[in-house]
């Protein structure tokens, strides 16, 4: 395992080459903003959710009556991927087809993701290309940051709120806490989708909502000067979530090219809620952004 660092007079970023994950998120005076994977609560920062996000009903899948099998958010987060090029402010790292992955995902292909400091901003692209010769491929993805709440010594988890702009009305996907599969009938439509932190928020697990245009979700403090914003960009939909019971100090904003299986899937891939579809030689680009100021 390699440990990457991006730097420029705003923001000192590490990742890991095992997942592409990162890792920390420094500014200038050396706060740092990422959760640092207390395995007793939740051993990682911020995972790659690739080939699925979320649960598979039954942790199985069918692709042409052959059966597959795969656990919560799929393998990228646990593989080493490799280092493709890097300069002080970009990283690429990628991850390709192998005998390990094809025993659980039948597809060819090439996941890059891409890391670029701009100033106080980092941004974040996942290009997955299909190696398919003849049939069209099938994936989600997905990114899972933690950040660490509160900033600072001093303050509470609850000091901090969570905004999300523009203010609209949006559909809440409702996720059964006991088997992590989405209940599509009883979706609801949410006016304002701004709350304080509290851990009891998460007692349901993880609050999704489905996303019509690009959107910014903050974590900030009255008694804080500095606040985290994720710009979901591309994304269909986004997740937040935090440990219940176990509390751990920190918040995931997880922007979503795909989503967990509905509760009444027939676990057919091909026709899975959310999936994306991509023809052979073609490539998907998925974009988000976290921001520290």
């Amino acid at each position: 395992m390699t440990v990457y660092q991006l730097k420029n007079d705003f923001l000192t970023v590490k990742v890991e080459s095992l997942g592409a994950e990162i890792i920390s998120v420094k500014n200038n005076e050396g706060v740092e903003f990422m959760w640092q994977a207390n395995p007793n609560v939740w051993g990682r920062h911020a995972p790659v959710l690739f080939p699925i996000v979320g649960r598979l009903k039954d942790n199985h899948y069918f692709i042409d009556d052959q059966e597959y099998k795969m656990t919560q958010h799929g393998f990228a987060r646990d593989q080493e991927f490799t280092l493709d090029s890097q300069t002080d402010s970009q990283l690429v790292l990628s991850l390709t087809t192998s005998e390990a992955s094809l025993e659980k995902y039948p597809y060819h292909f090439k996941l890059r993701i891409v890391y670029q400091l701009v100033k106080g901003t980092l941004q974040i692209s996942y290009l997955v290309d299909s190696l398919e010769d003849s049939e069209d491929m099938y994936f989600s993805i997905g990114a899972h940051p933690g950040f660490s709440v509160p900033f600072e010594k001093g303050l509470n988890y609850e000091d901090f709120n969570v905004s999300v702009d523009p203010k609209e009305s949006r559909t809440l996907i409702p996720i059964n806490g006991e088997t992590g599969n989405v209940d599509l009938n009883n979706e609801k439509k949410v006016e304002n989708q701004d709350f304080q932190l509290k851990h009891d928020a998460f007692v349901k697990d993880a609050i999704v909502y489905r996303l019509n245009e690009p959107t910014q979700v903050t974590i900030a403090s009255e008694k804080s000067q500095h606040q985290v914003i994720l710009d979901t960009g591309n994304a269909k939909f986004f997740g937040m979530w935090s440990s219940y019971p176990t509390e751990g100090n920190f918040m995931c904003i997880e922007p979503w090219w795909g989503i967990a299986d509905r509760e009444d899937s027939d676990n057919q891939f091909k026709s899975k809620y959310g999936i994306n579809r991509l023809a052979p030689g073609n490539q998907f680009e998925a974009y988000f952004s976290i921001s520290i100021k």
